[in-house]
């Protein structure tokens, strides 16, 4: 199959997952034998983009162990200043690249390669700036809020430490899986303010000011919310592998 020219991956594994205890590199823990990172790894060389690049930072050679051997890039997060900082790390390396890049968590394992594939089509067909992944839960605790207004256009998305009682309700939330045109990127990137509460700078701002650039956004929303299990806490690991035995017997 010939690698598609157009299309970069950047996965984030810097963090410290400080809910999880914070004694390895939360993305290589295992659920069901297998480190969470590689799950995703598998599905993304599906998709065969030009690059796979990895974020690292907290306990990096826990990360390098694990994927030894794989065709992946490395960029480090020398500050675990947040997402926006660090996509932001990226651009020495994608600077002159001229494409689609693929921005998630390398904690969301389950992640299909149809609902990526999908997500890709929809920025592509409607020439999007930016096209971000959604899901709907019944409770939506823990998740970043997308706040749209009158005519179904999005807003902003609303982290939930943010967010007040009202928002709170919203059950549309952010799956953190992003597809950006290249162009423009970084520089958006770079007038992300720190977060007065964190002092990290979130790429869920990122939406706010493709905004008042009057840049495209557009979502797109899976048919699978469970597919979008983040794993940060003990009980998301429980989920996790219950969700995985589900799908491998159904499958």
């Amino acid at each position: 199959m010939e690698k598609n020219e157009n299309l970069c991956f950047v996965i984030l594994a810097a963090g410290m997952g400080k809910r999880l205890g914070g004694n390895t590199q939360k993305t290589i823990t295992k659920i069901l034998g297998k480190p969470m990172l590689k799950y995703l790894l598998e599905t993304i060389k599906k998709i065969n983009p030009k690059r796979i690049i990895i974020v690292v930072g907290f306990r990096k050679e826990e990360v390098f162990k694990e994927l030894e051997g794989e065709n992946v890039e490395y960029v480090e997060q020398k500050e675990l200043k947040g997402t926006g900082h660090a996509v932001l790390q990226t651009e020495k390396v994608l600077k002159d690249f001229q494409g689609d890049i693929v921005v998630l968590n390398g904690d969301v394992p389950f992640i299909s390669e149809q609902t990526i594939r999908a997500l890709i089509e929809k920025h592509e067909r409607e020439k999007n700036h930016c096209t971000f992944l959604t899901a709907k839960f019944d409770d939506p605790t823990n998740y970043g809020r997308v706040f749209r207004d009158e005519k179904g256009e999005v807003i902003c998305i609303i982290e939930e430490a943010d967010a007040n009682e009202q928002q709170k309700k919203i059950n549309e939330v952010n799956a953190g899986v992003y597809v950006f045109k290249s162009n423009g990127l970084f520089s958006s990137l770079r007038k992300i303010e720190p977060n007065p509460k964190k002092g990290e700078y979130y790429l869920t701002d990122i939406i706010n000011i493709y905004k008042s650039e009057n840049k495209k956004i557009s979502t797109y929303q899976t048919p699978d919310p469970y597919e979008t299990i983040g794993i940060n806490t003990l009980s998301d690991m429980e989920k996790a592998e219950g969700y995985l035995k589900k799908r491998r017997k159904d499958g």
